[in-house]
């Protein structure tokens, strides 16, 4: 059984790790295509169908597939203004209560979403633009990231009750934001600011 979890989280995070280089990718490729489509329209004046639509269906892939791979690697934006001053046990239990409160909303977004993905399969959608890509697409990012989110969140989830468990606790948190300002400088100087 605990072989069928090592092999599982495997999967899950090399999911992760496949969808957020892709997403990254789709990125790079959204800033091509409408970088493309402003000089094919202002400066040889051809009007364009499809720039717009597939940068923002590539936009929508980096947002929603790239979120498990952020997530990964712990790098969402947080806000630990008050977290900070915890004691190391107290923040990370506060930490696995909020990624409990996460995993639970992104497993509800995935089991409504997929069955949003399955109609527009079933029903042929498409855009109602001139190129009008089939719509099953772009609908389909969501469930996939929600999905994949939700399982790196229990991943997660796991790696830090473990961690408690043993006695693992980081003593001193980590600020990410100022981290390279000296605030005693910055307090003293109140005009340079």
């Amino acid at each position: 059984m605990k072989q069928l979890g090592k092999i599982l989280a495997r999967v899950i995070e090399g999911s992760t790790y496949f969808t957020g280089w892709v997403a990254a990718f789709c990125m790079a490729a959204a800033a091509l295509i409408v970088t493309e489509g402003v000089i094919v329209r202002k400066v040889l004046g051809i009007s364009t169908i499809w720039q717009i639509e597939a940068s923002v269906f590539l936009l929508i892939f980096t947002v929603f597939a790239g979120a498990p791979f952020v997530q990964k690697n712990e790098h969402h934006l947080n806000v630990d203004l008050v977290i900070i001053h915890l004691s190391p046990r107290t923040r990370e239990i506060t930490l696995i209560v909020v990624s409990i409160l996460s995993c639970l909303i992104a497993g509800l977004v995935a089991w409504y979403a997929w069955p949003m993905w399955w109609e527009s399969v079933v029903g042929n959608e498409h855009s109602e633009s001139l190129w009008g890509p089939p719509l099953w697409i772009p609908y389909l990012f969501l469930p996939l990231g929600m999905t994949l989110l939700f399982l790196q969140y229990i991943i997660y989830i796991y790696a830090k009750i473990i961690s408690l468990k043993r006695g693992e606790v980081i003593e001193k948190a980590k600020r990410f934001e100022l981290k390279d300002i000296d605030l005693d400088e910055a307090d003293s100087n109140p005009e340079e600011s």
